[in-house]
């Protein structure tokens, strides 16, 4: 039971480190091109583009969020979320998104 429930756990982070990297790397990137932009046609606002770029990638992270999960469930032995308690699934989201996060700041190296 133990070693399911760990998988259970894994395969909520897999799919949360998949939105916290989509998420972070396409708010950089798109907030960049807003900025840009915006700038453009004379409007100075960072944080209006980091908002927009934001708005943009949250939707497409959580859409392949949830995808990636139903492939990674697709491979694992089932296990009903009734089975983990609700601290495992928070701590199994929270850590995959920080890992995903952290991952999706890459494009600040060459920006």
């Amino acid at each position: 039971m133990l070693a399911t429930t760990f998988k259970r756990m894994c395969s909520i982070a897999v799919a949360f480190v998949v939105f916290g990297f989509i998420d972070n790397f396409l708010m950089v990137m798109f907030g960049d091109q807003i900025d840009g932009i915006l700038l453009s046609i004379g409007i100075s606002n960072t944080l209006l583009a980091a908002g927009l770029g934001n708005t943009f990638s949250d939707a497409i992270g959580i859409l392949s969020g949830r995808w990636v999960e139903k492939l990674v469930h697709a491979k694992l032995p089932p296990v009903e979320d009734g089975h983990l308690s609700k601290n495992q699934i928070i701590f199994a989201e929270a850590f995959g998104i920080i890992i995903g996060c952290l991952i999706g700041l890459f494009p600040l190296l060459f920006l």
